[in-house]
C-alpha cells in the first residue's frame, strides 16, 4: 500500500508537469516546422526545386541569411518555450523557480507579435535592398556590376545582423532586468569595438576593394602587371583581396590595399601593347643595317600585328655600342611572353644569319 501510494504520487506529479512538458516540445516542434518551409523556400529561390522563380537569387548571400533567420528563429523559440512551459508548470513550481531565478517574466502575446513583426520587416527590408541593387545594375553606370553586386552582399549581411541585435535586445528585455540589460548593453558595446579595432586591416582592404569596383581598372579575365614585376591574370576579386596566376602558373592573392598604392597596367585594354627588345650593336654595323634586320624580325613574328608597324630608336650610346631599341606591338596580351620569345628568337636567327653579333646581352621586357 505504501509503494502504491509513492507510485500514485509520483504519477501524479509527471501528469501535473505534462502541460509544461507539451508545451516546450510544441514549442520547439512548431519553430522546426518554420525552418523547414524557409529552408524550402530558399530552394526556390535558389532555383534548386522543379518550380523556378523568375529571377534566381544569389546562392551565398542567400544561404547567409537563411542561417542567420534560423538561429534568430530557434533563439526566439527556445526563449518562448522555456518561459511558457515554466508557466504551465503547477504553482508550487514555480514558487520554487520564483525563490531561486526570482521574478520570472511572462511573454504576453503583443510582445511575440512584436518579435514576428520584427522578423518580417528583416525579410522585407532584405528583399527591398535586393530590389534597389538589382535596378541599379540594370539602370545605373555609375558602378560596375560586379561592384553592385559586392555591395548588395555587404548590405544584405547588414540589414540581418543589424535585425539580429534589435530582436536580440528586445528578447533580453523581456527576460532581464533593467539594470542587467544596460551592463548587457554596455559590454556588447565594447566587444564590438574591440572587434572593429582588429577588424581594421579587412576593412580597410574592404574599402580598398570597393574603391577599385567603382575605378573598374580591370575585370576578371584580363592580364594585368601589377608593380614593376607581378604579371597575371586576373581570376576573381571581392572586397578584400584579388587573386591573379601569373605567368609561372601560381595563384597569387594581392590584398586590395597594395592594388591602391602601386601601379597597375592593364595589358588586355592596351591594345596594341608594345614589345620592347633592347640590342646593343658596335660602331662598325650600320644603323640602316640593324633597323631593317630588327623590323624584318617583327614582320615575321607570328602574334605582332600589321596594322601598327614596328619601329626601331637608337636609344642611347654606351661606351663603343650604340643601345636600339624595338618596339613592336601585339593585341594579344594573354600570349604576351609567348611573342616576346618568338620575337627574341626571331633576332637572334637573323642576326646569326648575317653574321652580326651584338657586343653585349640584349635585354627585353
Amino acid at each position: 500500500q505504501t509503494r502504491s501510494a509513492a507510485l500514485h504520487d509520483l504519477l501524479a506529479a509527471f501528469v501535473a508537469r505534462v502541460p509544461a512538458l507539451f508545451v516546450f516540445v510544441f514549442v520547439l516542434f512548431i519553430a522546426a516546422v518554420v525552418v523547414r518551409v524557409l529552408h524550402r523556400f530558399g530552394a526556390y529561390l535558389r532555383g534548386e526545386l522543379k518550380a523556378k522563380p523568375r529571377r534566381v537569387a544569389p546562392a551565398g548571400a542567400l544561404a547567409f541569411a537563411e542561417i542567420v533567420l534560423k538561429y534568430i528563429i530557434y533563439i526566439v523559440a527556445l526563449v518562448a518555450a522555456v518561459l511558457g512551459s515554466i508557466r504551465a508548470l503547477p504553482a508550487s513550481d514555480q514558487s520554487a523557480i520564483q525563490q531561486t531565478v526570482g521574478v520570472i517574466p511572462g511573454i504576453e502575446p503583443i510582445a511575440l507579435l512584436g518579435i514576428l513583426a520584427g522578423l518580417l520587416a528583416i525579410v522585407v527590408a532584405d528583399r527591398f535592398v535586393d530590389s534597389i541593387f538589382e535596378d541599379m545594375k540594370h539602370h545605373g553606370a555609375k558602378f560596375s556590376p560586379r561592384a553592385l553586386d559586392e555591395l548588395k552582399s555587404v548590405a544584405r549581411y547588414a540589414v540581418w545582423i543589424i535585425g539580429a541585435v534589435v530582436l536580440l535586445f528586445i528578447i533580453l528585455a523581456l527576460v532581464l532586468s533593467g539594470d542587467r540589460l544596460v551592463i548587457f548593453a554596455v559590454g556588447f558595446v565594447t566587444l564590438m569595438i574591440a572587434l572593429a579595432f582588429f577588424a581594421f586591416s579587412p576593412i580597410q582592404n574592404a574599402l580598398a576593394g570597393f574603391t577599385l569596383m567603382r575605378t573598374d581598372p580591370f575585370d576578371v579575365g584580363q592580364r594585368i602587371k601589377i608593380g614593376d614585376e607581378l604579371v597575371g591574370d586576373v581570376l576573381g576579386m571581392t572586397l578584400s583581396l584579388t587573386t591573379v596566376r601569373t605567368l609561372r602558373n601560381e595563384i597569387v592573392q594581392v590584398p586590395n590595399t597594395r592594388l591602391l598604392q602601386t601601379s597597375v597596367v592593364n595589358f588586355s585594354r592596351s591594345k596594341p601593347y608594345a614589345i620592347f627588345v633592347e640590342v646593343p650593336m658596335g660602331f662598325e654595323v650600320a644603323h640602316d643595317r640593324v633597323k631593317a634586320l630588327l623590323l624584318q624580325a617583327a614582320a615575321e613574328t607570328d602574334g605582332i600585328v600589321k596594322e601598327r608597324p614596328a619601329e626601331v630608336f637608337g636609344k642611347e650610346i654606351e661606351g663603343a655600342s650604340i643601345l636600339y631599341q624595338l618596339f613592336a606591338y601585339t593585341d594579344q596580351p594573354e600570349r604576351m611572353k609567348e611573342i616576346k620569345s618568338a620575337l627574341v628568337f626571331r633576332v637572334q636567327e637573323l642576326f646569326a644569319a648575317a653574321n652580326i653579333r651584338p657586343v653585349g646581352p640584349a635585354s627585353s621586357r
